[in-house]
């Protein structure tokens, strides 16, 4: 397939997604959470700082003791550098909007032709499953990586703006804000695409499929959020290793799902 039908079946998929009811609202509530939480962190970080070195106790304490003796912390009064830790924590919220935002569209990629009746010309033609698939990967992850990226611009200008406008160093972008934004996030919207893009060929409702992945999904990301999340934004290379990971698991997906991909059984199965 050349590179015009490549362009041509994109935009023909992300053309689908912006008359798509149910997944516009979502381009709109996540990218303003996201911003509105960093910007909300650095206007209210001296009250909050303040707070906590009025009202210590030991966990707190611990917190800026261990943050002080991280290199990237040197010379940092205590509030700044708990200030920015606390910046690097809210990043999460650009891993989370993907999540959000990947598996409600991938979740009509398959399922959502069927139900308009345009499935069975695309699987006629000389397309092959890789190719549809990977068409249909890119048109899941593309626009929400874009939209992540620019709503994560917004809030590193507006957070740098705030610190300066206090006579601070600008923040952001720091390493760990860079890895996650440019690596980890759209690492992670692959990941719920292509778990969803499986449940949605075997499906045949749109909204049961953004249910289940969202059970198979969410609980296993919160589960591993709270058992690794304080190590990722202390160590940069345990962020590293767990982009890595994940890249190595999309890989593997995505194998997987052209392997089992059967588009004679589709046809066959939902009509």
């Amino acid at each position: 397939m050349t590179r015009s039908v490549v362009w041509l079946f994109l935009a023909r998929e992300w053309a689908d997604t912006r008359r798509n009811s149910r997944v516009l609202p979502l381009y709109f509530i996540m990218p303003l959470v996201a911003v509105s939480l960093p910007i909300l962190v650095a206007l209210m970080a001296p009250s909050i700082v303040r707070d906590l070195q009025q009202r210590p106790d030991q966990g707190t304490a611990a917190l800026i003791e261990r943050l002080m003796r991280r290199p990237e912390f040197l010379g940092l009064s205590p509030g700044e550098g708990l200030a920015r830790y606390l910046l690097r924590a809210v990043s999460g919220m650009f891993v989370l909007m993907p999540i959000a935002i990947a598996s409600t569209v991938a979740a009509f990629s398959i399922v959502g032709e069927k139900q308009q009746r345009t499935l069975e010309p695309i699987l006629a033609t000389p397309i092959t499953d890789r190719q549809l698939l990977l068409g249909k990967l890119l048109a899941s992850i593309g626009p929400t990586v874009v939209l992540t990226w620019a709503a994560g611009a917004v809030a590193i200008l507006v957070v740098d703006i705030v610190f300066i406008a206090r006579s601070l160093a600008a923040p952001l972008p720091d390493r760990f804000w860079t890895v996650v934004l440019l690596v980890l996030a759209p690492a992670i919207a692959a990941t719920v695409s292509l778990v969803t893009m499986r449940l949605s060929a075997k499906s045949s409702d749109p909204q049961a499929t953004v249910q289940t992945s969202a059970l198979a999904i969410l609980p296993i990301f919160l589960l591993l959020v709270g058992a690794f999340g304080q190590l990722l934004t202390f160590s940069f290379p345990a962020l590293l290793a767990a982009s890595g990971v994940v890249l190595l698991i999309d890989v593997a997906l995505f194998r997987m799902n052209v392997v089992r991909f059967r588009r004679e059984e589709i046809l066959t199965r939902w009509k």
